[in-house]
């Protein structure tokens, strides 16, 4: 025989199912809002602030002829840099903003480096871009590059361009040296490099997340910690980016990737890009 269920026990089990409901919503929230938060900055020994202000275009000063008897001046001796450190208060977003990875916004990769440095050197050091912000500034960018460049895997001197169009820096392409790259950045300045997603030893990806196939990418340098042999980037190819570390040969693999990749047409070899204010 078929025993009646007790009213107390369907009540019991409404509750429950309510109670789990809510949880989960309360979850998805908690996610959705720590997904708006910049993650904790990286512990450093050092730290560098951002410019305030864009940075005036100093004066020419006049120079006196030099006589032949003046002795010459000595070369700057590289100055010693702090065991580890970070570049603080460059912005971040991914390229992708809204999370939309469609044909458009696989490249835009280029776009959001200059827009990371571009802002950090106009004074802007929030953590995070807003998306509208981000997505509106980039598709600017891009609709540039597109009316002079035959392709949106652009080199690093095309890049350059792009920063020297919509703010006010110059670009510098140097060949990589990670002793350069740590001067730069004790001295505030980002340091960009283009990499191979799948161009980790072995043919290996980067990064975990990074899609089924290696792309054509760009990354901004914002810091270092040589004990732990990592550099800190803000990665706009990923939702996790803002201040992730790689491993030092992870990424000089990944540009070694790039200088001859089947998978893009960009050929430059081992260089990295440095915007300074004009």
């Amino acid at each position: 025989m078929r025993m009646p269920v007790p009213r107390w026990a369907i009540l019991a089990l409404a509750s429950l199912v309510c109670w789990a409901g809510a949880s989960g919503v309360g979850y998805h929230q908690y996610q959705r809002l720590n997904a708006e938060k910049s993650p904790p900055p990286p512990q450093t020994q050092a730290v560098v602030n951002g410019p305030a202000t864009p940075s005036a275009t100093p004066s020419p000063t006049p120079t006196d002829s030099p006589s032949a008897s003046a002795a010459p001046t000595p070369a700057p001796t590289p100055t010693p840099v702090p065991v580890s450190l970070q570049v603080q208060g460059v912005p971040f977003t991914i390229q992708a903003p809204f999370q939309k990875w469609d044909a458009a916004h696989e490249e835009y990769c280029e776009a959001a480096t200059v827009l990371m440095v571009g802002q950090y050197y106009q004074g802007d050091h929030r953590g995070l871009i807003p998306p509208a912000e981000a997505d509106s500034t980039m598709a600017k960018f891009v609709a540039w590059e597109r009316s002079n460049f035959t392709s949106l895997d652009l080199r690093l001197d095309q890049v350059a361009q792009v920063g020297a169009q919509f703010y006010k820096v110059q670009g510098n392409v140097v060949p990589v040296d990670l002793d350069q790259i740590k001067q730069n950045l004790v001295a505030g300045r980002p340091v960009i490099i283009p990499v191979m997603t799948w161009g980790g030893p072995g043919g290996s990806k980067i990064y975990p997340t990074y899609g089924g196939k290696s792309v054509y990418h760009v990354i901004v340098l914002i810091g270092y910690d040589s004990a732990k042999d990592l550099l800190y980037t803000n990665d706009p190819g990923l939702k996790e980016g803002q201040g992730l570390g790689y491993k030092w040969p992870v990424l000089s693999s990944a540009i070694d990737a790039q200088t001859s990749s089947p998978a893009t047409t960009v050929r430059q070899g081992r260089v990295m890009l440095v915007f300074q204010p004009k």
